[in-house]
């Protein structure tokens, strides 16, 4: 659990970091530059270090889950976090989309939201 509470604090760590978002490797912490970011509807909602250490247990949990994500929401003023699944493929990303129920995904390559 240690564990887990040092890598939601890291996460709170890359929001002060990168105000407007940032998706990361979750083994390594390294930034993720390319592909098509999609959030996992299980981690929908997730802000401040309670939804960092959500995300964080969900991505322990889940072995398909291979980044963490970041964003801010300028309509609230909070900084929401995902587990994320990163594809380089457009139309996975758009299934996958649809199938965690997401408004929209992000391209990496263009850095654009991609609304569905």
């Amino acid at each position: 659990m240690k564990n887990l509470i040092l890598a939601a604090k890291m996460l709170g760590a890359f929001a002060m970091l990168s105000p407007d978002g940032f998706t990361i490797d979750k083994n390594t912490l390294e930034p993720i530059t390319s592909g098509y970011c999609v959030a996992v509807a299980d981690t929908q909602n997730s802000f401040g270090s309670d939804g960092a250490l959500n995300v964080v247990n969900y991505a322990s949990d889940n072995d398909n889950i291979k980044a963490f994500g970041g964003w801010f929401n300028q309509q609230n003023g909070l900084f929401y976090y995902d587990a994320v699944i990163v594809v380089n493929d457009l139309q996975t990303a758009l299934r996958l989309g649809r199938e965690n129920k997401q408004i929209a995904i992000f391209d990496l390559n263009r850095m654009k939201e991609i609304t569905l």
